[in-house]
C-alpha cells in the first residue's frame, strides 16, 4: 500500500491510498504532550486515522442554563487541522490526489475547527463490510449509511462531535470532471464547516449546546441550529461554485445561470397547477418532503432541488445587490450562530441572518420571491450574469 502525507500551510492531510482493504490505517501523526487529569475515557493520543478520537462520549467540563460545554483533547493546532482520507480498494491514486486537493482548498479558505475523517470507497469493488464497520466505529452508531455509486455526504453531529467531523465519497463523484468533482467535495466540506460552528463558542474556545433545542422537533416551525435547509444547501453550493470559478475550474456565469434556470423551471412547472413556490417552503426537511411529493396541496409533486438551486441564487442575489459580502455569508453567519442561539433560543439563525445578510429573514423571503418572478433577462442583469 502506498501512503502519503501532505503537510501544507499548517494543514495535515493524511491519506491512505488504494490497496488491500485489510490495511487502511494511515500514517499516524504525533501529537504534543497535553497536560490534563487522567482521563477515564481512552483518547487516541496519536490521532490515528479511521479510529475514534475518544472511546466513549466524554463528560462535559461544565453545565449552565441547560447548556453542556466541552473542551476536547484534540483542540491543539495540530489536532483540529488534521484531515484523514481513508481510502479503500478500488480508489485510484488520482482520485486520492483530487479529493485531498479539494479538502485542502476548503480548509485553507474556510478554516477548520475539528479533525475530519473522510471515507472514500468504490461501490462494487471495496469491501463494504469493512467500510461500514470502520464508519460505524467513528460515528459510534449501529446504523450504517446507504452506499451508492454517487455517495457524497458530510457533517458534524452533537452525539459524536468528540470524534470530529466525518464524510463519505464514492466513485461517481471523482469520475466526473475535475471542476464538478471538486465542487461536490467542497460542498460537503462546507457542511462540516457550517455545522461545527453551530456548536463552537469563539470567545471561550469550547464547544457546547442545549440538547433540547436539537432534539425537540415538535414545533411545527422547527428550524435546525444551522438555519433553513435552503440556506444550508444553497450556501454550500454557492460557496463551492464561487471558489472553483475563482480557480478557473468552473465557468461562473454559466454555472449560476444553470442554477437560475433550474430554479425558474420549478416555479414555471408549479404554476401550471396554481402552486405558488416560495423560498420559505424550503426551510425544513419536512416541508420539502411534503411539497416534493403527492402530499403537496395540489396533489402533484413539485420538481426537485429548489433548496439547492434557489438557495445558491439567494446568496448570489445578496452578493450582487451589495447587501452582503462573500465573507459575511460563508464565514460571519456561521461564526455567530452559537452565541446568538444561546441568547435567543430557537432563533439564533434569524439574528445571525439579519446581522450577516443585512435584512431580516422574513423581509428577505418577500423580496427574493418577488425577484424570482421577474423576467429572466432582468434577473440576469441583477445577478450580473449577462
Amino acid at each position: 500500500m502506498k501512503k502519503l502525507i501532505l503537510l501544507l500551510s499548517g494543514l495535515i492531510l493524511i491519506s491512505c491510498g488504494g490497496g488491500d482493504d485489510e490495511d487502511v490505517t494511515p500514517v499516524q501523526t504525533p501529537q504534543p504532550e497535553l497536560e490534563t487529569s487522567a482521563p477515564t475515557i481512552e483518547f487516541n493520543t496519536n490521532l490515528t486515522c479511521n479510529t475514534p478520537m475518544y472511546s466513549d462520549t466524554p463528560d462535559p467540563n461544565s453545565e449552565e442554563n441547560n447548556y453542556k460545554y466541552f473542551s476536547y483533547l484534540w483542540q491543539t493546532e495540530e489536532g483540529k487541522s488534521t484531515i484523514c482520507l481513508n481510502s479503500y480498494t478500488g480508489v485510484p491514486e488520482e482520485a486520492i490526489t483530487l479529493i485531498n486537493e479539494a479538502l485542502f482548498d476548503a480548509s485553507n479558505r474556510l478554516g477548520q475547527l475539528l479533525p475530519i475523517n473522510i471515507t472514500a470507497y468504490y461501490n462494487g469493488i471495496s469491501d463494504l463490510d469493512l467500510v461500514m464497520n470502520n464508519w460505524k466505529a467513528l460515528k459510534m452508531t449501529s446504523e450504517g449509511f446507504d452506499p451508492s455509486d454517487y455517495t457524497a455526504a458530510a457533517g458534524v453531529e452533537f452525539e459524536n462531535i468528540h470524534n470530529g467531523g466525518q464524510g463519505e465519497i464514492s466513485q461517481g463523484i471523482w469520475e466526473s470532471s475535475e471542476g464538478r468533482s471538486k465542487k461536490v467535495i467542497y460542498h460537503e466540506y462546507f457542511h462540516i464547516h457550517q455545522n461545527s460552528h453551530t456548536f463552537y463558542f469563539e470567545d471561550t474556545n469550547n464547544f457546547g449546546w442545549n440538547e433540547n433545542r436539537i432534539t425537540d422537533r415538535s414545533p411545527s416551525d422547527y428550524i435546525p441550529l444551522v438555519g433553513p435547509v435552503w440556506l444550508e444547501e444553497g450556501g454550500a453550493d454557492f460557496a463551492a461554485v464561487t471558489f472553483y470559478s475563482d480557480n478557473n475550474l468552473l465557468d461562473y456565469n454559466s454555472f449560476f445561470t444553470e442554477l437560475l434556470d433550474e430554479a425558474r423551471d420549478v416555479i414555471t412547472d408549479a404554476k401550471t397547477r396554481e402552486d405558488i413556490v416560495r423560498l420559505e417552503d424550503y426551510n425544513t426537511g419536512d416541508n420539502i418532503r411534503r411539497f416534493e411529493s403527492s402530499e403537496n396541496p395540489t396533489g402533484t409533486s413539485r420538481k426537485f432541488a429548489y433548496q439547492y438551486t434557489a438557495g445558491a441564487i439567494a446568496h448570489l442575489y445578496n452578493l450582487k445587490t451589495g447587501r452582503a459580502t462573500l465573507d459575511n455569508m460563508i464565514l460571519d453567519y456561521y461564526r455567530n450562530l452559537a452565541e446568538l442561539e444561546r441568547e435567543h433560543y430557537g432563533e439564533g439563525y434569524k439574528y445571525s441572518f439579519e446581522s450577516s445578510f443585512g435584512i431580516s429573514i422574513q423581509e428577505f423571503y418577500l423580496e427574493f420571491d418577488e425577484f424570482m418572478l421577474k423576467p429572466r433577462d432582468e434577473q440576469l442583469t441583477i445577478l450580473e450574469l449577462n
